[in-house]
C-alpha cells in the first residue's frame, strides 16, 4: 500500500557544507529545461501509527524544452517491499498529459491534468543562506531556500551558477494519517537528453485506456519533480 502512497528513491546522501555571505541575496531559479541525474533519499514515515522506512533511487530524466519527463525507480519499503517501476509523464500532446507507469508486464495510465510544470523553486520561496562543498580550493556554491507546499516544509538546495538541484530535507503530512521525514540528494546531475528514445511509450501501453482520476498521492521522486519546484 504504502509503494503506491510514496514513489520514492535512493541511498542517503548527506550533504555538508561551510556557511559563507552571498555578496547579494539570490533569487528563486528555475533548473535547466533538459537534464538527467541520478535522486537519492531515505524517508522515515509513519501511516496511521504505524512507522516504515523507505530508501533507494530514481535515474531522472527531465525534458521541459519536450513537456515529458522519466523516472526508473527503484526503492524498498519496511517491511520488506520492494518497488520497481518506470515511470514517463508524457504532456506532448494537445489537452491532458498522460502518465504512463510500467511494472513488469503491466502497464497503468493515467490522465493528467493541465501543462507540464517547470521545474523552479517558487517565488515565494525564503532564502535561508549560502554554503560550498568541498574544499576551498575546489568548490562549489550552493544556495539553500525554505519552502512550504502541499503541508511539507522543505530546505532545498541549488548551485549557485546553473541551478541544478543538490540536496533537500523536508517534513510534514502528504495525505491524512501519513507523516513523512525524508532526505534526498541529486548526484551525477548531466544537461541534455542523451537517448530521447528513453521517452518511447512501450507498447504494452498503447491498448490501455487512460484512468481519469489523479493519483491520490505523488510522492517521493514523482512528488518532488511534479509539486515541489513548481511556481
Amino acid at each position: 500500500m504504502m509503494a503506491t502512497l510514496l514513489h520514492a528513491a535512493a541511498l542517503a546522501i548527506c550533504f555538508f557544507g561551510i556557511a559563507i555571505s552571498a555578496p547579494t541575496t539570490p533569487v528563486p531559479c528555475c533548473t535547466p529545461d533538459q537534464w538527467e541525474g541520478v535522486m537519492g533519499l531515505i524517508a522515515g514515515y509513519v501511516h496511521y501509527e504505524t512507522p516504515g522506512i523507505e530508501k533507494g533511487y530514481v535515474s531522472v530524466s527531465y525534458d521541459y524544452t519536450n513537456s515529458r519527463m522519466q523516472f526508473f525507480q527503484h526503492i524498498s519499503i519496511t517491511p520488506g517491499i520492494r518497488d520497481d517501476r518506470r515511470v514517463i509523464f508524457d504532456y506532448s500532446h494537445q489537452g491532458n498529459g498522460k502518465m504512463y507507469t510500467i511494472k513488469g508486464k503491466t502497464c497503468t495510465v493515467v490522465d493528467l491534468p493541465g501543462k507540464m510544470r517547470q521545474q523552479c523553486i517558487p517565488d515565494n520561496a525564503t532564502y535561508t543562506g549560502s554554503f560550498f562543498m568541498g574544499s576551498e580550493s575546489n568548490k562549489l556554491l550552493v544556495n539553500s531556500f525554505s519552502i512550504t507546499t502541499q503541508g511539507l516544509k522543505a530546505e532545498v538546495s541549488m548551485t549557485s551558477e546553473d541551478c541544478i538541484p543538490v540536496g533537500e530535507t523536508y517534513y510534514g503530512t502528504i495525505i491524512e494519517g501519513v507523516a513523512i521525514l525524508e532526505t534526498v540528494g541529486f548526484v551525477n546531475i548531466t544537461t541534455g537528453i542523451k537517448d530521447p528514445s528513453i521517452f518511447d511509450i512501450p507498447s504494452i501501453c498503447k491498448t490501455v485506456d487512460a484512468k481519469f482520476q489523479m493519483p491520490v498521492v505523488l510522492g517521493g521522486a514523482i512528488g518532488h519533480l511534479m509539486e515541489k519546484y513548481k511556481k
